[in-house]
Protein backbone atom coordinates (compact mmCIF):
# COMPACT_ATOMS: atom_id res chain seq x y z
CA UNK A 1 0.00 0.00 0.00
CA UNK A 2 1.33 3.70 -0.93
CA UNK A 3 1.64 5.76 1.99
CA UNK A 4 0.67 9.24 0.91
CA UNK A 5 0.50 11.79 3.31
CA UNK A 6 -2.81 11.38 4.40
CA UNK A 7 -2.41 7.52 5.21
CA UNK A 8 0.90 8.52 7.37
CA UNK A 9 -1.59 11.79 9.41
CA UNK A 10 -4.04 9.16 10.15
CA UNK A 11 -1.53 6.65 11.45
CA UNK A 12 -0.13 9.07 13.68
CA UNK A 13 -3.20 10.50 14.81
CA UNK A 14 -4.19 6.84 15.71
CA UNK A 15 -0.54 5.83 17.49
CA UNK A 16 -1.53 9.10 19.59
CA UNK A 17 -5.10 8.12 20.39
CA UNK A 18 -6.54 4.89 18.81
CA UNK A 19 -10.06 6.16 20.41
CA UNK A 20 -10.81 8.91 17.96
CA UNK A 21 -13.67 8.73 16.07
CA UNK A 22 -13.83 9.09 12.42
CA UNK A 23 -14.84 12.04 12.77
CA UNK A 24 -12.17 13.56 15.19
CA UNK A 25 -9.96 11.70 12.83
CA UNK A 26 -11.00 13.08 9.65
CA UNK A 27 -10.77 16.87 11.15
CA UNK A 28 -7.04 16.20 12.44
CA UNK A 29 -6.23 15.14 8.86
CA UNK A 30 -8.11 17.23 6.78
CA UNK A 31 -10.64 14.83 5.24
CA UNK A 32 -13.75 14.48 4.97
CA UNK A 33 -15.23 11.47 7.35
CA UNK A 34 -15.88 9.03 4.44
CA UNK A 35 -12.74 8.89 2.54
CA UNK A 36 -11.13 8.81 6.14
CA UNK A 37 -12.79 5.72 7.15
CA UNK A 38 -12.06 4.30 3.65
CA UNK A 39 -8.43 4.78 4.50
CA UNK A 40 -8.44 3.36 7.79
CA UNK A 41 -10.21 0.50 7.04
CA UNK A 42 -7.36 -0.48 4.00
CA UNK A 43 -4.95 0.03 6.33
CA UNK A 44 -6.60 -2.66 8.74
CA UNK A 45 -7.28 -4.85 5.79
CA UNK A 46 -3.66 -4.56 4.48
CA UNK A 47 -2.44 -5.48 7.76
CA UNK A 48 -0.73 -1.87 8.68
CA UNK A 49 -2.99 -1.66 11.58
CA UNK A 50 -2.70 -4.64 13.04
CA UNK A 51 -4.91 -4.01 16.52
CA UNK A 52 -5.85 -1.39 18.77
CA UNK A 53 -5.43 -1.61 22.30
CA UNK A 54 -5.41 -0.36 26.01
CA UNK A 55 -2.06 0.83 27.11
CA UNK A 56 -2.55 0.10 31.12
CA UNK A 57 -0.03 1.73 33.80
CA UNK A 58 1.71 -1.22 34.83
CA UNK A 59 2.94 0.37 38.30
CA UNK A 60 -0.78 1.68 39.34
CA UNK A 61 -2.21 -1.69 38.92
CA UNK A 62 0.60 -3.23 40.97
CA UNK A 63 3.06 -4.34 38.26
CA UNK A 64 5.76 -1.91 39.38
CA UNK A 65 8.84 -4.20 38.41
CA UNK A 66 10.70 -4.11 34.58
CA UNK A 67 13.47 -6.69 34.02
CA UNK A 68 15.26 -7.73 30.92
CA UNK A 69 16.05 -11.28 30.62
CA UNK A 70 18.88 -12.39 28.16
CA UNK A 71 18.56 -16.48 27.51
CA UNK A 72 20.74 -18.58 26.46
CA UNK A 73 19.59 -21.75 24.85
CA UNK A 74 21.63 -25.66 25.82
CA UNK A 75 21.55 -25.76 22.08
CA UNK A 76 19.78 -24.01 18.91
CA UNK A 77 18.41 -27.15 17.58
CA UNK A 78 15.06 -26.71 16.16
CA UNK A 79 13.31 -28.83 18.99
CA UNK A 80 15.43 -26.45 21.55
CA UNK A 81 14.21 -23.44 19.85
CA UNK A 82 10.44 -24.58 19.20
CA UNK A 83 10.05 -25.91 22.77
CA UNK A 84 11.32 -22.29 24.57
CA UNK A 85 9.39 -20.00 22.02
CA UNK A 86 6.17 -22.39 22.57
CA UNK A 87 6.58 -22.14 26.49
CA UNK A 88 7.48 -18.33 26.97
CA UNK A 89 4.18 -17.38 24.73
CA UNK A 90 2.10 -18.49 27.24
CA UNK A 91 3.85 -16.09 29.95
CA UNK A 92 1.38 -13.47 30.32
CA UNK A 93 4.71 -11.75 32.49
CA UNK A 94 6.65 -11.91 29.44
CA UNK A 95 5.63 -8.68 27.22
CA UNK A 96 8.45 -9.29 24.51
CA UNK A 97 10.51 -11.74 23.31
CA UNK A 98 13.35 -11.17 20.64
CA UNK A 99 15.54 -13.59 18.99
CA UNK A 100 18.98 -11.14 19.10
CA UNK A 101 22.11 -11.57 18.25
CA UNK A 102 25.85 -11.51 20.65
CA UNK A 103 26.32 -13.70 23.16
CA UNK A 104 22.80 -14.88 24.29
CA UNK A 105 19.73 -16.42 21.99
CA UNK A 106 16.57 -14.04 23.46
CA UNK A 107 15.94 -11.27 24.84
CA UNK A 108 12.67 -10.91 27.23
CA UNK A 109 10.48 -8.06 28.84
CA UNK A 110 9.15 -9.05 32.11
CA UNK A 111 6.63 -7.20 34.06
CA UNK A 112 6.19 -8.41 37.40
CA UNK A 113 5.12 -7.20 40.90
CA UNK A 114 8.38 -6.97 42.53
CA UNK A 115 11.93 -8.31 42.58
CA UNK A 116 10.86 -11.30 44.69
CA UNK A 117 8.34 -11.71 41.96
CA UNK A 118 11.04 -11.82 39.72
CA UNK A 119 13.10 -13.99 41.27
CA UNK A 120 10.26 -17.01 41.35
CA UNK A 121 9.12 -16.57 37.95
CA UNK A 122 12.83 -17.09 36.96
CA UNK A 123 13.34 -20.00 39.35
CA UNK A 124 10.43 -21.40 39.12
CA UNK A 125 9.12 -20.97 35.67
CA UNK A 126 11.98 -19.74 33.08
CA UNK A 127 14.79 -21.99 34.00
CA UNK A 128 12.88 -25.33 34.53
CA UNK A 129 12.66 -25.12 30.51
CA UNK A 130 14.40 -27.77 29.66
CA UNK A 131 15.71 -26.21 26.35
CA UNK A 132 17.74 -22.98 28.75
CA UNK A 133 20.96 -23.29 29.29
CA UNK A 134 21.87 -19.51 31.09
CA UNK A 135 20.03 -16.21 32.20
CA UNK A 136 21.16 -12.79 32.80
CA UNK A 137 18.80 -10.35 34.53
CA UNK A 138 18.65 -6.65 34.90
CA UNK A 139 16.49 -4.65 37.04
CA UNK A 140 14.88 -1.43 35.41
CA UNK A 141 15.57 1.47 37.97
CA UNK A 142 13.59 4.17 36.05
CA UNK A 143 11.73 3.95 32.61
CA UNK A 144 13.00 6.64 30.77
CA UNK A 145 11.01 6.63 27.27
CA UNK A 146 8.14 4.43 26.70
CA UNK A 147 6.06 4.54 23.47
CA UNK A 148 4.46 2.67 20.80
CA UNK A 149 4.22 4.63 18.22
CA UNK A 150 6.58 3.69 15.09
CA UNK A 151 8.64 6.29 13.57
CA UNK A 152 6.58 6.99 10.27
CA UNK A 153 8.07 8.44 7.43
CA UNK A 154 8.09 12.10 7.35
CA UNK A 155 7.38 12.34 11.48
CA UNK A 156 10.80 11.66 12.37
Amino acid sequence: MNLDKFNIQILQALQENAHLTIQELSERVGLSPTPCARRVKQLEEDGIIKRYVALVDGPKIGLGLTAFIHVRLRTQSKKAVDAFEAAIKNMSEIMTCHLVTGNYDYLLMLRVESVDACRKFIRDRLIIIDSVGETETSISLEETKLTTALPLPGWR
